[in-house]
Parts: structure tokens; C-alpha cells; sequence
């Protein structure tokens, strides 16, 4: 009797919704199969639910956008938690019919047969780096489009406008110049120097809170390491550590750009190639950031600026920025394989 309860090995699917998910419990040497729905409101029932799994047992929860709290919640709870890839597993599937069940069902067999997809779950202390740097580069997102509009009212005037614009810059313009302005445009700068100054006081507090995260064991080496390039800040290197999260999960450098979305489609058929724009597929505060540091890269590096004036010759200056992004992600991937910083080359190796 023992020996048979210790041959059962549970697998868990979940097809995860934003009100409810469906559980499929499954045992592959029996082929005992159960469905529980429950509501995800009801967390304490969730957990209950979970803790009580007869054990051995390995959990699968289909990765969808809002995964994390079920994950964050079962960790600790399950012996083992994986996450599936949900467009694969269900291009393994093989069944017409699309129900939650059986969605869940696919997740426990494919789980059980050792086919099932996996992708990445981010580590508790990456996945807090994550969301600090969305965070902030949401609220840099917000600046930007609050400079727009302070721009789009100076032009209207045919006024410059200060220099460098920030809250504080924007406040001084206005005590100066605002009687040469109309009254309604002024109350509108008055509006965006108070955005500006909300917004810069929150990224300041997310910048302090991702200082002190790269600061921890956890980061520290590799964040030394990917300073060093050409147009990598602190904003920069937090990032990249936060969506790309193990960099040693990538065989080679052409496998980190297609996680980031940054390599061109291509079309073959009949012995014809062709390639489009970028896929964009996987995070887009990579992509965003690494856009950034490509343009400051430009204008710092001579050898990536020479690379940058080759590539826009064919296909146009926009596009060769893609290119250095990629380009400058792949050599922070050659970075920290090699744990070696980032060394320009002499005016030899340049030529």
C-alpha cells in the first residue's frame, strides 16, 4: 500500500483568468484527473487549496500578464512551480476545442510527459528591480510628454524657451518672460511646470530605491561590469538587469537579441529573402532604454558613431539606432560572460 501512494507523481495546470482559474490535478501513472475552479478573489481558499496537494507534486501556472500574484503566493506553498509558456503549450495541444479545462488539462499532461514549454519567471529580487525600473521609466515617459507640451506652447509664441527644460528652469521663465506670453498660455505652463515637478520629485525616489537594489550582492558585480559601456548608465544597466534577469540563459549573443525584439523579420520562401522591421517580441523597457543609450553612445563612441554612419547610409538613421541598440546589448551579454568591462579600442584596432 505504501509503495503505491509513493508512486503517484501529482502535476497541477492552471489556466489562470483574472476572476477565476481552473485547476487540473493529474497523476500519470494512474491517470487520475480532477478539476477544481476557484475564484481569485478568494486568496485564503486559494492557498488552502494548494497546501493540502497530496505530495509529490510540480505546479505549471500559464504565463499570462498577471501571473506574479499567484506566483508570489504559491512559492512557498507547492514543492515545485514552474511557469508555461501558453502560446506553445497550446500549439502542442492538438485538440480543436478551447475550453478552460481543457487548457489546464494540457498544461498537467504536457507537465507530466516533460513537454511542457517553460518561460521565464523572474527571481523575488529581480522582479522587485523590474518593477522600480518600469516604474521610473514610466514617470520618464510622463516627462517627456509634459516637455512636448511645454514646447509645443513656445512655439506657438515663436519663443525658445529656456535652454534645458525642468520644473525649476520652467518656473524661472515664466517669473521672467510670462507678461510677454497670453494669459491662458501662461496658466498652461503653470500646469506642466507643476507636473514636471511632481514627476521629477517621484523619479528621484524611484532612482534612490534602484541605487540601493544595484548596490545589493545580488547586482552589484554585474552593475560595475555594464557601467562601463559607452551610453550604460545607472537608469540603463538597472533595466537590462531587471528584463534580461540571468544573462547565462542565453546561448549566444543573436539569442539575446530575439528575446529583446530587436532583430528584423525575415521571409524565405521559394530561395527569396526578405527582412522587415523588428519583431518587437519581449520586453519593450528593453528596447526603449537600450534606444536611449544607443543615441548617447553615438555621440560619445567614436567606433559605434562610424558603425552608426555606415548602417544609416542603407537604411536611414532611425534604423541604424536599432542596430547599435542590438549591437550594445550583445556586447553587454559578451560582458558579463567574459566578466570583463568594457575596453575602446585603439585608434589601430579602430582602423
Amino acid at each position: 500500500m505504501t509503495n503505491s501512494i509513493l508512486a503517484h507523481r501529482w502535476c497541477v495546470g492552471i489556466d489562470l483568468h483574472k476572476d477565476t482559474m481552473t485547476v487540473c490535478t493529474y497523476c500519470r501513472c494512474c491517470g487520475e484527473i480532477a478539476f477544481r475552479k476557484i475564484a481569485c478573489k478568494n486568496r485564503d481558499q486559494v492557498a488552502e487549496f494548494f497546501r493540502a496537494l497530496p505530495r509529490p507534486h510540480a505546479v505549471a501556472i500559464e504565463a499570462v500578464g498577471f501571473y506574479r500574484w499567484l506566483w508570489e503566493l504559491l512559492e512557498p506553498l507547492v514543492e515545485k512551480l514552474v511557469l508555461a509558456d501558453a502560446t506553445q503549450a497550446r500549439a502542442l495541444a492538438g485538440r480543436r476545442m478551447k475550453t478552460d479545462r481543457e487548457d489546464a488539462r494540457n498544461i498537467a499532461e504536457l507537465l507530466a510527459d516533460g513537454r511542457l514549454p517553460l518561460a521565464y519567471a523572474p527571481p523575488m529580487e529581480v522582479q522587485v528591480l523590474r518593477d522600480w525600473t518600469r516604474q521610473r521609466n514610466r514617470l520618464s515617459r510622463a516627462h517627456a510628454r509634459a516637455l512636448h507640451g511645454v514646447k509645443s506652447i513656445m512655439n506657438t509664441n515663436n519663443r525658445p524657451g529656456p535652454v534645458r527644460l525642468s520644473a525649476e528652469r520652467l518656473t524661472g521663465y515664466i517669473k521672467a518672460y510670462g507678461a510677454r506670453l497670453p494669459e491662458r498660455h501662461v496658466r498652461m505652463l503653470w500646469q506642466h511646470q507643476r507636473q514636471l515637478s511632481l514627476v521629477e520629485e517621484e523619479m528621484g525616489l524611484c532612482e534612490r530605491e534602484i541605487a540601493g537594489l544595484l548596490a545589493s550582492p545580488r547586482f552589484a558585480a554585474t552593475a560595475a561590469l555594464l557601467v562601463t559601456a559607452p551610453g550604460v548608465g545607472p537608469v540603463v544597466t538597472a533595466t537590462v538587469l531587471a528584463e534580461v534577469g540571468d544573462f547565462h540563459r542565453f546561448p549566444d549573443g543573436k539569442a539575446i537579441g530575439r528575446y529583446a525584439g530587436l532583430t528584423p523579420r525575415l521571409f524565405a520562401s521559394g530561395g527569396k529573402e526578405r527582412h522587415g522591421h523588428i519583431c518587437k517580441t519581449g520586453s519593450r523597457d528593453l528596447r526603449w532604454v537600450l534606444q536611449q543609450a544607443a543615441w548617447t553612445a553615438i555621440r560619445c563612441d567614436e567606433r559605434i558613431k562610424h558603425r552608426w554612419l555606415r548602417i544609416s547610409r542603407g537604411s536611414g538613421r532611425k534604423a541604424a539606432a536599432v542596430a547599435v541598440g542590438r549591437q550594445l546589448l550583445v556586447t553587454l551579454w559578451h560582458m558579463v560572460h567574459r566578466q570583463t568591462p568594457y575596453r575602446s579600442p585603439t585608434p589601430q584596432e579602430a582602423a
